[in-house]
């Protein structure tokens, strides 16, 4: 008896025939940079992925800052291969101490309303260092601080949200 046709290749890019299951691949561990420098940061994708954004974060959960996606980055962040649809390697340049943290390389797919997080990668962790780097420098102390224990009326209560203080009222003891 013959043998039955093979599939026809666009059959064997249909999930559950042969097809090769997605993977997020976000390899490097820890990466030191000095200030300055551009970091590379490297993220790649293999099989078959869910039609969504890939972005970048810094930081996990709620608090996290967007770093980088098609629409709407950071100025000092660009991406190593433009439109490619596997490699999401970005690069940050003039790194400066703030840049230090956990970064997320995430692939969203689209969702009925935002696009949902699909599957994030391990993470890597940047560090940041080099004579750029300064002390935080002093801040002053809000008004009314040495007379809380006063109450005075004349001064605001900064326990409860009160606005912080004037640039004229600001003194820096730079001595």
């Amino acid at each position: 008896p013959p043998l039955p046709p093979s599939p026809s290749p666009a059959c064997s890019l249909l999930p559950g025939a042969g097809a090769q299951e997605f993977q997020l691949l976000q390899p490097q561990g820890a990466v030191s940079v000095s200030a300055g420098e551009t970091l590379t940061l490297t993220c790649s994708v293999t099989g078959l992925a869910p039609v969504g954004p890939m972005k970048w974060f810094k930081g996990s959960g709620s608090g996290r800052q967007l770093v980088f996606a098609d629409k709407g980055s950071l100025p000092q962040v660009t991406r190593a291969v433009s439109g490619s649809s596997t490699d999401f390697t970005i690069r940050i340049s003039d790194t400066r101490p703030e840049d230090a943290g956990i970064y997320h390389c995430v692939k969203f797919k689209k969702g009925s309303g935002d696009d949902e997080e699909f599957r994030s990668g391990a993470g890597t962790a940047v560090s940041v260092s080099g004579e750029c780097e300064l002390p935080p420098a002093p801040r002053p102390s809000p008004p009314g601080a040495a007379t809380r224990a006063g109450n005075n009326p004349a001064q605001p209560d900064t326990d409860r949200g009160a606005a912080l203080p004037t640039e004229t009222a600001a003194k820096w003891d730079l001595g």
